[in-house]
């Protein structure tokens, strides 16, 4: 593709409520939308960086300045070699010499992947699940639920979300509110929901045995028919990921931990996780993290697609990703009104019975719908663009 320019948004979403989790608390989604354009079409893209560095290194302020001043000039001289410009696939290596910034990357790579899709009609999922079966039409709905104060508490939020239609509820857990909340997520939700438990790192395998830190203690979840336990213990440590594993009836399931395919299959050798929670923005890359569910699948290796509190652009992306065949686990993938009030692309729903609910693939070219010129305007925080 041929690119002149490109637009940099910093947009906010305030959220409906609160999201709280083992890392910090979000009351205000912002994040860097990006749009590319030329003389060969126009894409959009999402940097899923969170609004501050609690999550991962990278957070929405420092992915702007890396964009403006790095990635995109890089992108632009990448786009004016030549007669056809830099294509989707073209992006990893056009960026290479920028070190780190994954979900920087992965939003210039999504600009490209729509724009390619609306050039040529194709949904951005046919694009990502080529070969047979290709791709879902509706992936199942689930949704991520927040640390809450009681089990009372979570047992009325399980209740509710699963009335809404969600068959997959994911509870945030943290030291001191972790196996009473899952048993009430468990009461509430009932024997067919799909549960699963995110610690985001906080347990310890070398903590003070008893304590509230302590790792080994996650092994009175085993009772709870757990689809896994997700992220217990930091980041960087595989090897006691392994041995928990070994002490746990309850699969554990890596998503910090898995920062490029290849430490995704490493953690999968060592025995670190038996289920892949694959997010393309902490790949760098869509078509990585399409090429690992393809090796999931290939390998009979559970997997799901994570979100990161997108807005509607990464919301549709997801939904594009989680149709891939390899994805043969529910994912983090709710409506629009369980994070926001206000959006910049349509909203999008749940549809179907209590507990079974589904949300429909974007069937139309690239991401499959067009930016409300008016929301995006209205929710526009910060605008920098930056031209050949």
């Amino acid at each position: 593709m041929r690119i002149d320019q490109v637009e940099l948004r910093v947009v906010g979403l305030p959220l409906a409520t609160p999201f709280v989790a083992a890392h910090g608390t979000v009351t205000t989604r912002t994040a860097v939308v990006v749009h590319v354009t030329g003389p060969d079409g126009e894409g959009w893209g999402e940097c899923a960086a969170l609004p501050e560095p609690t999550y991962s290194a990278e957070y929405t302020d420092e992915a702007l300045l890396t964009l403006r001043d790095h990635l995109v000039p890089r992108l632009l001289a990448a786009a004016s070699r030549g007669s056809r410009g830099v294509d989707a696939r073209g992006v990893v290596s056009a960026l290479a010499d920028v070190v780190g910034h994954p979900m920087a990357k992965a939003a210039l790579e999504l600009a490209l992947l729509d724009a390619e899709g609306r050039a040529t009609g194709t949904p951005l999922a046919e694009t990502l699940a080529p070969h047979p079966p290709g791709p879902r039409v509706a992936v199942p709905a689930g949704v991520a639920i927040g640390l809450l104060p009681s089990p009372d508490d979570v047992a009325a939020e399980v209740a509710g979300r699963v009335a809404e239609g969600y068959g997959r509820v994911k509870l945030k857990i943290a030291p001191g509110r972790d196996v009473d909340h899952l048993r009430a997520a468990r009461q509430a939700g009932g024997r067919d929901l799909a549960l699963l438990a995110d610690a985001n790192g906080a347990y310890r395998l070398d903590a003070e045995p008893g304590s509230p830190h302590d790792a080994r203690r996650l092994s009175e979840l085993d009772g709870l028919d757990l689809v896994c336990v997700e992220q217990p213990l930091p980041a960087d440590d595989l090897l006691d990921h392994a041995e928990l594993a070994r002490r746990l009836a309850t699969p554990i399931c890596l998503d910090e931990s898995l920062t490029s395919p290849s430490v995704t299959e490493q953690a999968l050798d060592l025995g670190a996780c038996s289920v892949v929670c694959v997010k393309a923005p902490r790949y760098g890359s869509w078509l990585a993290a399409a090429d690992v569910l393809d090796r999931c699948r290939g390998n009979d290796v559970p997997a799901w697609v994570g979100g990161m509190l997108d807005t509607g652009l990464g919301r549709l992306a997801n939904l594009a990703l989680a149709a891939h065949p390899g994805a043969s686990l529910p994912g983090d993938l709710s409506a629009t009104d369980r994070f926001f009030t206000d959006d910049v692309t349509p909203p999008v729903a749940v549809e179907g019975p209590a507990g079974a609910g589904t949300i429909a693939v974007p069937s139309g070219p690239g991401l499959g719908a067009a930016l409300d010129p008016a929301a995006l305007q209205r929710l526009t925080l910060e605008r920098v663009v930056v031209r050949r």
